[in-house]
């Protein structure tokens, strides 16, 4: 029987061999970092294409619920005076969640592309075309507004607008147009630090540099500078970002326990409670004594986000544990959510304003409408508006093996 060329098996053997030991001396594959084959494909697909760790997906876009959550519970204040919400007082955890969520994100898709100026500077270009233009579409719509009547926006502070900071999420004293976007700020300022590390360190010097910027900031502990740029820098905040990264750098070194997912979610959920019983015993549900002071926020609210963050992400691995799609969906609508729900919300108590029964079915119509209403504008702003320019704009990205996160 003709079996055409044939190949030796001993030499196949002996080739299969050889490459496993270059492969284990670091031959073949580098000795930094270590990666599962998702994570790989992570990193080199195209940003809006590519296979995503779900969990990370599913905790985004619960992140995004538990601040519509807070701000609802902001409107039940102020415009039917009642607290019915008053347990959605802790949403701010939504916002250290995801800042952790941000620099666990930030930290997969940089790996490997330090020392390198045209990694950085693709790295960069991705990030501030994620961030600026759909917040930009969102800060038109409310200057709209504004210019129209500036008694509709910033009630706090006095009605006023610093147009070229809001534009440029530039903190200062005076609130921006889009008025949860201070968050932004801080997204931006580490964004910024990666970029430097990427141009000027080489990968396995980013620790020691993460390490001095968390003592610089511990020994700014009790500084409370003025709004703005300053307050910005020595923000303990920027400690959640850098949990981030040490919550990746133990994820990647491979499986933990394997009830390790379980047990790191169970004991945020008992963290949370822990919270939420002492705010509704001792302050009646008040987080004033939580969010009076940043330290407090990133030393209470930091922990549940790094432990349940991290279990979801290795329950994911552990067990392969699925996601139902509309779980995965909220995450990839997260973004638009976070930017728009103030303006839904906002448009919704102005339209239940105007019916006749007003009194009596005001509140309980915004209790049932209102997350459905937020969650539609959500998706119908990142599928008409936000994933259209960022395809557009990442057609036009510099040239890098690096892909942009979808993290915000």
């Amino acid at each position: 029987m003709d079996r055409g060329v044939g190949v030796d098996p001993v030499l196949l053997i002996a080739f299969c061999v050889y490459c496993h030991r270059k492969s284990l001396n670091g031959a073949f594959y580098p000795k930094r970092q270590v990666y599962t084959l998702s994570q790989l494909k992570l990193l080199t697909q195209p940003s809006f294409k590519k296979r995503q760790i779900v969990s990370i997906q599913v905790c985004r876009g619960l992140a995004a619920l538990i601040v519509v959550g807070s701000h609802m519970f902001n409107v039940g204040i102020r415009y039917f005076h009642t607290n019915l919400l008053a347990v959605f007082q802790i949403g701010h955890l939504g916002v250290d969640l995801f800042f952790v969520i941000s620099g666990v994100v930030i930290t997969m898709v940089t790996a490997g592309k330090f020392a390198s100026p045209r990694d950085a500077i693709a790295f960069l270009y991705h990030r501030m075309a994620r961030i600026y233009p759909i917040y930009w579409f969102y800060s038109a719509i409310v200057l709209a507004a504004y210019l129209y009547n500036p008694l509709l926006v910033n009630a706090s502070s006095g009605h006023h607008a610093d147009l070229l900071r809001s534009f440029l999420l530039i903190p200062s004293r005076i609130e921006f147009l889009v008025q949860q976007a201070w968050t932004l700020s801080h997204e931006i300022w580490f964004y910024i630090v990666f970029f430097l590390l990427m141009v000027a360190v080489r990968e396995r010097f980013v620790p020691i540099f993460l390490a001095l910027w968390c003592a610089v900031l511990i020994a700014l502990f009790g500084f409370r500078p003025e709004p703005g740029i300053l307050r910005l820098l020595s923000n303990p905040i920027s400690l959640e970002f850098i949990a981030g990264y040490v919550l990746f750098q133990i994820y990647n070194r491979g499986g933990l326990h394997p009830r390790a997912g379980k047990i790191l979610i169970a004991a945020s959920l008992v963290w949370l409670s822990a919270l939420l019983f002492w705010s509704g015993h001792a302050h009646e549900f008040g987080t004033m004594w939580i969010e009076d002071s940043a330290w407090k926020q990133v030393a209470l609210y930091g922990p549940f986000a790094f432990m349940f963050l991290l279990g979801a992400m290795e329950l994911e691995r552990s067990s392969g544990a699925r996601v139902a799609l509309p779980f995965k969906v909220l995450g990839d609508w997260s973004y638009s959510i976070y930017l728009s729900h103030m303006i839904a919300i906002g448009l919704l108590v102005r339209l239940l304003a105007c019916l006749p029964a007003y009194v009596p079915l005001a509140f309980p119509l915004f209790l049932i409408l209102s997350m459905p209403v937020v969650i539609a504008v959500g998706g119908l702003s990142y599928t008409w508006i936000e994933m259209p320019m960022m395809k557009f704009l990442y057609k036009r990205a510099p040239q890098s093996a690096i892909s942009a996160p979808q993290a915000v």
